[in-house]
């Protein structure tokens, strides 16, 4: 008989990119996504004698979608430190060297603040950043977003 599984909630979770970005508010996460399409999957390739059809899937390089991140906007200024390291804008000598790639991981918890699920986000550097919507009669906390490119996505155990 298999073990009993826990139930995850997608209300209780942390973003931290080492070193730097930690100890965050976060508000939202989304875009933790990963594809292996098919070359030719759903396509007739050729047609040969007797009429008969070529079909055949091929894979090919994985596809990483960009992780976007909001979180509660506060003096501290890191998030934006990093878009700002990383993509400097002077002649196209954007810094996205390893000394700017952070390895990032999104944690999972149950209701006792134990950990139940991990995500790594692997060499991840922001490529746009985005300040709060400002309103003079809005009640919501101002937030940052920052959306991260990588080189990859692991699922890992904890």
């Amino acid at each position: 008989m298999a073990d009993k599984q826990e139930i995850l909630v997608n209300c209780r979770f942390y973003f931290e990119a080492s070193p730097g970005i930690e100890q965050k508010m976060i508000l939202e996460v989304s875009g933790l996504s990963a594809e292996s399409p098919a070359a030719g999957g759903d396509k007739v390739l050729g047609s040969g004698k007797g009429a008969i059809n070529l079909r055949q899937a091929a894979p090919t390089q994985v596809k990483f979608t960009p992780v976007t991140v909001k979180v509660v906007a506060t003096t501290d200024l890191d998030i934006y430190n990093w878009y700002a390291a990383c993509n400097k804008n002077d002649g196209g000598k954007n810094e996205w060297s390893d000394n700017n790639r952070k390895e990032a991981s999104i944690t999972v918890y149950d209701q006792a603040g134990t950990q139940k699920a991990r995500w790594e986000i692997v060499k991840a550097f922001p490529t746009k950043y985005e300040g709060p919507k400002l309103e003079a009669g809005g009640s919501d906390v101002a937030n940052e977003t920052i959306t991260v490119v990588h080189e990859g996505i692991k699922r890992v155990p904890v």
